[in-house]
């Protein structure tokens, strides 16, 4: 009967009205004739695939069977999987059409099927070689599909051979970005040519998009390649900038330096690009990586009184301070604060009667004046009204004489004349002979100021910071007995040595440390966190000194267990800050140390590995990071680590601050009246100066809340 319907004669060609008879075919055991079902069922499937779905046991049969010819298994699969494509399987569709081969399945045709297919391949093809990256033992989307992965590696690589054909190259460089495909990535490139503003494409990609660190390195090394490549062929200067930015990435001192020293010794206007180089890498606030690149470009310092004096201009810009001159000029010549803002706050305060000793008004006020007159060494309100400041007491004294360095910020030439008056005596001889156990507040203050002073700008001169740092090391030495001074100090230290990873001044904290006083025992443990900050301490994977690694890592690892053994809550939370600096910038590395944070049974470590968190994805805006952050805000018990981790988003998300917003929308109207609190706080780091009318309308209601938290805020 089926050869009689077959032989019949037929009208004139078209659409086929039903597509029964040929599935009806496909159980004839005669080879032929199923053989022409399934080429019938090709060429109308589009329009009769709900018809075809029926028979897909069959279908897929057929393509498995060995015993058949390929070129029928493989029409059967192709059958089988623009059916699968109409019933919006894509992952099947995919798995099929990878089984029919590539005359069924052509790249190059523009169609929604093979579109789709495309899309479900790449997605699947991403997420396997992310699960090889990172060594993952779960299993992948491809074989959970029963997808060779041979079979998805060819049909991408083939894809990124097309796309490099037509010249679509930025589409080629995606995928290999997002396949973490570092041979794939240097092939694109290299077949570009390479092109200027591919790589110039690909290092924004890679900085901005690319989530691994480890990956963002090899990604960066190969660019670097090709820059190099652009820059000694084609002497482009533009090749120049971008290389800079890729060696101070890979923190290569000595390339960024030869790379300056080349434009320095060419014309005028490459002396100009590399003096705006110099400055751009100052602005970065890597202060450690400056003078590194400064001491490698003296060293090739060449003969002549031009060269001199460009190489003298040089390391004034890198490490002689002026950038901060500068920004200490601009700040003073334009501020435009309000005197009588603080004439205003301070006649209310006077007539509430709230302006007498140990106000926490008071101490708001002076901290008011320190933030109107940031960086502008204007404190002539102070000076005016001396006996005002004065009635500060206690740790408010101690505040408002380290205000005097957030209003001298980056004065470092008259710092020491500034605050004498407050500074404690030279200590003698003897360590500590000098040093009362009482007071002190307005002394620890300001060696405060003094850190503030020098350690708030970048740009300040290395000589000048150094002698501060070893004045404050002096102070801290001899100051043991009297924690107040100690805790002055030791944040002093901190910041004139951010990021060096000196070996001697962490121990030297770490001495102060162990003299268990709980006030100077929490400054010690952050300010160890900022001699070591973003060097990736107590991890394996970190930039510690090769010399020092070994003997800082067993320092890190005795903080860790003082941090359980010591009663002093205050020295927990001193440590765990520490520990989280340690982490800046550190992304995937520090996951380890985090986790193991984040499972201690002590909530403030718990608060501390919400800002190692947010400290290591500062700016990346990692979904991962926000996961785990907003998971820990409405799940953990302390209200602290609630309060952490919700601040914590701001920092992830600084980089796009307009999604922060929304994001903590809903926490707004938590119950818990803490996380409400450092909601209206993440939307103040978030937003700052941005004057954006929504945020200010989610905060304002706040201001009516029945808990003082939020109300303060």
């Amino acid at each position: 009967m089926a050869t009689a319907m077959m032989s019949a004669p037929s009208g004139p060609s078209g659409p086929v009205a039903t597509a029964s008879g040929f599935i009806a075919l496909l159980q004839e055991p005669d080879v032929a004739l199923r053989k022409h079902a399934l080429d019938k069922l090709l060429a109308c499937v589009d329009t009769l695939w709900h018809e075809v779905a029926e028979s897909l046991p069959d279908l897929e049969t057929i393509a498995e069977d060995l015993d058949l010819p390929l070129e029928m298994r493989q029409t059967a699969a192709a059958v089988a999987s623009r059916v699968f494509f109409h019933l919006e399987e894509p992952s099947q569709a995919l798995r099929l059409a990878l089984e029919a081969g590539e005359a069924h399945f052509d790249l190059q045709t523009k169609s929604p099927y093979v579109e789709c297919l495309i899309t479900a391949a790449l997605d699947a093809y991403v997420q396997e070689r992310r699960k090889v990256v990172e060594e993952s033992t779960s299993t992948g989307a491809a074989e959970e599909l029963g997808i060779s992965m041979d079979q998805l590696q060819a049909m991408v690589y083939r894809l990124l051979e097309a796309s490099c054909a037509s010249g679509n190259y930025d589409h080629a460089l995606g995928i290999a970005l997002e396949a973490q495909e570092t041979d794939k990535l240097k092939d694109i490139l290299m077949a570009s040519g390479p092109k200027a503003s591919l790589l110039k494409y690909a290092l924004q990609s890679s900085i901005k998009i690319v989530t691994s660190k480890s990956f963002r390195h090899e990604a960066l090394k190969v660019i670097g390649e090709c820059l190099e490549k652009i820059m000694n062929e084609n002497k482009d200067k533009t090749a120049a900038v971008n290389l800079i930015i890729v060696y101070q990435l890979l923190g290569k001192a000595d390339s960024v330096a030869n790379i300056l020293a080349q434009l320095l010794k060419g014309t005028e206007e490459d002396s100009l690009l590399g003096f705006q180089l110099c400055f751009d890498l100052v602005d970065t606030g890597d202060q450690a990586f400056c003078t590194k690149v400064a001491q490698a470009i003296k060293q090739q310092a060449p003969e002549g009184a031009e060269m001199e004096a460009r190489w003298a201009q040089m390391e004034r810009v890198m490490i002689g301070g002026f950038p901060s001159e500068l920004a200490l000029s601009f700040l003073h010549k334009q501020s435009n604060a309000d005197r009588l803002i603080m004439e205003t706050v301070k006649k209310s305060l006077e007539e509430r009667g709230s302006g007498g000793r140990s106000s926490v008004l008071h101490n708001a006020a002076v901290l008011t004046h320190s933030y109107l007159y940031a960086g502008t060494t204007n404190d002539a309100f102070l000076r005016d009204y001396l006996d005002w400041m004065k009635k500060a007491s206690n740790w408010a004294k101690f505040s408002a004489t380290a205000s005097l360095g957030v209003i001298h910020a980056g004065h470092i030439t008259e710092a020491m004349h500034l605050l004498q008056p407050y500074l404690p005596a030279n200590p003698s001889g003897e360590e500590g002979a000098t040093v009362t156990t009482s007071g002190g507040y307005a002394e620890g203050g300001s060696l405060y100021a003094l850190g503030l002073i020098h350690g708030s700008h970048p740009g300040s001169s290395a000589e000048k910071r150094k002698e501060t740092a070893d004045f404050l090391r002096t102070h801290l030495r001899a100051s043991h007995a009297n924690e107040v001074i100690s805790h002055g100090a030791a944040l002093g230290v901190g910041l004139t040595s951010m990021g060096t990873g000196t070996l001697a001044i962490v121990n030297e904290l770490k001495e102060l440390l162990d003299t268990d006083s709980a006030v100077a025992g929490e400054a010690a443990g952050m300010a160890i966190g900022m001699v070591l900050m973003g060097t990736g301490a107590g991890s394996v994977h970190n930039s510690l000194p090769p010399q020092d690694k070994e003997e800082i890592m067993e320092l890190v690892s005795e903080l860790r267990n003082y941090a359980h053994e010591t009663q002093h809550e205050k020295i927990i939370r001193g440590i765990s800050m520490g520990l989280a600096l340690m982490q800046y910038g550190q992304e995937e590395n520090a996951d380890a140390l985090i986790e193991e944070m984040r499972s201690d049974r002590d909530p403030v470590l718990r608060y501390g590995a919400q800002y190692a968190l947010a400290l290591a994805y500062y700016g990346t805006g990692s979904n991962k990071a926000i996961r785990i952050l907003l998971h820990t805000a409405v799940s953990d018990v302390s209200d602290d680590v609630r309060m952490a981790s919700v601040i914590g988003l701001a920092f992830v998300l600084f980089k796009t601050p307009e999604r922060v917003p929304q994001l903590v929308k809903l926490l707004l109207e938590s119950f818990n009246p803490h996380v409400r609190y450092a909601s209206c706080i993440a939307v103040g780091i978030a937003m700052a100066g941005t004057g954006d009318s929504e945020s200010i309308s989610m905060l304002e209601p706040m201001l009516d809340d029945m808990t003082d938290c939020p109300t303060g805020c």
